[in-house]
Parts: structure tokens; sequence; C-alpha cells
């Protein structure tokens, strides 16, 4: 509504972009906790995207240098505790929906009907979208729109599904918040029906199994760590995955330097020994997984202070 009587005013331009900016649900306010934050941002993103309204994402991490201590963010900030700067849930969810959805638009041509439960229905709108992605494949995103609980509880019962035009043949179910993915059938003689899917207040998620089909870079590889003897390097890091085939270690050398690659591992190792190039200068290491796909994001940056004699 508040787009359409923008739109309305004189001057204003019909394309002008709508922006969700700031939305808040604190696992620290009363009656929330993490697994609430995580179902609220999975919802909200989902529901501007079936608007056109564009989400803006802005506090990974809180400031806790500030009033809010650890209240906000997807991330945990720096509180001197062992779980400083480990991920939220909510940084899950927002992975998860950014990957199904985020190159998806609404396509009103794709049929959801209100699903028949096996219980009395809830004091909750049943909300469902059909998206369709840019190489036309349809994904069905649907929930229950109940005030969400802490501990994980809140409305969970059973229904059928009725989807129409999506083009979906082998119907998969995908839990958006955990990025589970669990192989459904059709309902024997139909082809539009799912029988006894689960809805609740998080966001559920229909595709075929081949909407899958994006390449899947590996793991950004963590921990670099280094030892330094007689001028020589040591570098050591941690792998995840099985589908890692190599490693790239780049260096560079001096505060002014250009990052270069030191050595292409054909293999997963998770060490090797450098021997940089001058005589007291601050060496700089990353690392990066590789698998068929191509490369992962890098992994943390490490600082080598290198004396080496004439």
């Amino acid at each position: 509504m508040l787009r359409e009587m923008v739109r309305k005013l004189p001057a204003i331009r019909g394309d002008i972009a709508f922006w969700n900016d700031e939305f808040n649900s604190p696992p620290s306010w009363e009656d929330s906790d993490e697994s609430v934050q995580a179902k609220y941002i999975a919802r909200e993103m989902v529901y501007d995207r079936a608007a056109g309204v564009r989400t803006f994402v802005w506090e990974l991490i809180p400031g806790v240098d500030g009033n809010q201590g650890d209240d906000y963010g997807l991330t945990h900030g720096m509180m001197m505790r062992p779980n400083d700067f480990t991920p939220r849930p909510a940084f899950q969810a927002l992975q998860n929906v950014n990957a199904l959805f985020s190159d998806a638009t609404v396509d009103s041509s794709i049929g959801v009907t209100v699903p028949e439960l096996t219980t009395e229905k809830p004091q909750a709108p049943f909300l469902a979208y059909g998206f369709r992605s840019r190489t036309g494949k349809a994904i069905i995103a649907y929930w229950l729109a109940a005030r969400s609980l802490p501990g994980g509880n809140g409305p969970y019962i059973h229904g059928d599904l009725k989807i129409r035009n999506a083009g979906i043949v082998r119907p998969v179910l995908i839990d958006v918040l955990s990025g589970r993915v669990t192989a459904l059938s059709w309902k024997i003689g139909r082809d539009d029906t799912l029988e006894s899917l689960p809805f609740r207040d998080s966001v559920m998620a229909v595709a075929d199994e081949s909407f899958f089909d994006w390449p899947v870079l590996p793991a950004a590889p963590a921990l670099l760590r280094f030892t330094l003897s007689g001028g020589r390097v040591r570098l050591a890091w941690d792998l995840f995955g099985q589908d890692v085939v190599g490693v790239v270690i780049e260096r560079r050398e001096g505060e002014q330097g250009e990052w270069k690659r030191a050595a292409r591992l054909h293999r997963a190792i998770t060490e090797r020994t450098d021997s940089p190039r001058g005589l007291a200068l601050n060496v700089y290491y990353r690392v990066r997984a590789i698998n068929d796909a191509g490369e992962s994001a890098y992994s943390n940056i490490v600082k080598v202070r290198v004396k080496k004699s004439q």
C-alpha cells in the first residue's frame, strides 16, 4: 500500500526500488531466542522477495562497544566468550534463503492451494509463494505465519499441499532453516498433490530435485597458522568437505606488495613450507580450497616477520 501511494505522487519514478532497511528480532528480547530470530529472518526475506521489496541486512556482527552488547547481529561479537564471532542459526537461515531464492522471481501462474490440515486449522495465516529461477525452475515457499516461541516451539501440523503449473516432476522438501532436503512423492494417481507435508512457523520449500544444479564451491580453509624456523615458514590449515581436490597458497611480500600465487597443491593437503625472498620483511599468507566447481573464499590471513641473513 505504501509503495502504491508513493508511486502515485507527482514526479516520483514508477520504477523506484523499495527496501526493507531494518527489522529486528534479537534473541535476547522477551519470548525470543536464536531459533526465533532465525525463523523471523527467513520469513521476512522470502516475504520481501514475494512482494518485490529488497531486503537489506546490515548488522552481521553487533557493535558490542556501544549499548547493544551482543543483542544484535547474525554472528556473535567479541564479548570475550567461547562463542565470539561464531554464527547464530540466523546466519545459516540467511545463507540458505539467498542460495534458494536470490535469482528467483514470483511466478503468479504457479498455483498453491491452502492445505487440508490433519488438525484444526491454527489461528495463523497460511502463506505460500511460487517462484521461478532464471533457468525456469520452480520453487514454492510456504509457512504458517504464527508467532514463534523460544526453544523451537510453535505450531507443527501436517496436511496435503496442491501445486499447479510448477513443472515439478521429482519433488523434494527443503527445510530452509537447516538446509535439510528430503525426497517426496506425488499422491498416487495425481501429479499436483503432496500428502502429509509438515506445516510449521518456519519456511519450508518444495522444488524439483534438479533445482540444485548450481556449482557448489568448497568451504574456505580455516585456522591458517604458521611456525618459523631459519627463514622457512611452515604453514598449516584446516580443510572441510570430501570434494577438495587442491589448495592454492597466495603470498604478499611487504605492506604494499601484490598478492601472488606461491603454490598450487593438487591434493587436499593441509600443510606446506615456504621460503620467502627478501632480507627483512613482512610476509602475508592466505589459502583457498579447490574442487571441480572452482575455488573457495580465502582463509584468514597470517602475517610473518621474516629475518634472513645475507
